[in-house]
């Protein structure tokens, strides 16, 4: 779960992507996803049925672009749902059955761009952002503190405002956050931080927005195989020490984040609340000795 060591030209100027999983090297994900990242029996999970349980909902999907991103706006709109998706890079138009939105999710404009492209009531929001800018504590200035912390948490609170004020009864908010939110990696500060930040988040939120019907909680991966880690999963010594720290022993998918997106989004998780749900194939579990060859 700790990202491979960066580059010079890595703590130069903040990163930015519409994934929620540990970070990996420099590049931008596209919606059409990785290659896949088969589990012991050499398939990916197998996906779940399409569903009506979020029929006549709209649900915004902010990084849609992203692997993880994307996969919670594909299986969203599996859901039912009218799914908006949020994205700098026009790769989100590619995405099937979506309205897609291309911007800067720190725009306020696109914010309320995106939220007028809504044909229902919305009331899912999916925040899938993050920043970095990787460097030594020592070396960080305070606009790139800014940068990852106005990304990959402040957006979240403004995109989970307007919907608040726009949602008029019972609504979701689900937050991908990331283990790192539980220990630190060196150069990887502002990205721990800004984790960490939206499980503070979800509580705050849980607590004022409770009494409105608007649920807000975090889903925190560990290392998922998307396009912008392909360098780790795909070389095999780097990916035997990945699967190392995970009990699974195995890689997760995208689809695997998304179908618990879709649970804490739709009305089978309609009591959970404030709270954070690792994803991460029990590596959280694990005393950090147990991985001291």
């Amino acid at each position: 779960m700790t990202p491979s060591t960066p580059t010079p030209s890595d703590a130069t100027a903040p990163r930015t992507t519409g994934d929620g999983n540990t970070p990996g090297a420099p590049g931008t994900a596209h919606a059409s996803g990785p290659a896949p990242a088969p589990g012991p029996d050499g398939k990916p999970p197998r996906p779940r049925a399409p569903s009506t349980e979020l029929a006549g909902v709209s649900a915004v999907v902010l990084g849609a672009a992203g692997g993880i991103g994307s996969a919670c706006a594909v299986r969203l709109a599996a859901c039912g749902a009218q799914v908006v998706a949020v994205d700098r890079d026009p790769a989100v138009r590619d995405l099937p059955g979506v309205v897609p939105v291309v911007g800067d999710a720190t725009d306020p404009s696109l914010l309320a761009r995106a939220y007028d492209s809504c044909a229902a009531r919305p009331a899912v929001l999916v925040h899938a952002l993050l920043a970095e800018a990787r460097a030594p504590l020592s070396e960080l200035d305070p606009q790139r503190w800014r940068d990852v912390l106005d990304l990959g948490l402040v957006s979240a609170w403004q995109w989970g405002a307007e919907l608040v004020r726009r949602c008029a009864g019972p609504a979701s908010i689900v937050l991908i956050g990331s283990v790192h939110a539980h220990g630190a990696a060196p150069g990887m500060a502002p990205y721990a931080v800004a984790k960490a930040g939206l499980t503070a988040l979800a509580r705050a939120a849980a607590t004022e927005w409770g009494p409105a019907g608007v649920r807000c909680n975090v889903l925190e991966p560990g290392f998922v195989a998307v396009d912008r880690n392909a360098h780790r999963w795909r070389d095999p010594a780097e990916r035997r020490r990945v699967l190392a720290a995970y009990p699974l022993g195995r890689l997760c998918v995208p689809e695997e984040i998304a179908e618990v997106a879709a649970f804490l989004a739709g009305p089978r998780s309609s009591y959970v609340n404030g709270v954070a749900v690792p994803v991460d194939g029990g590596a959280l579990a694990v005393l950090p000795e147990a991985n001291v060859p």
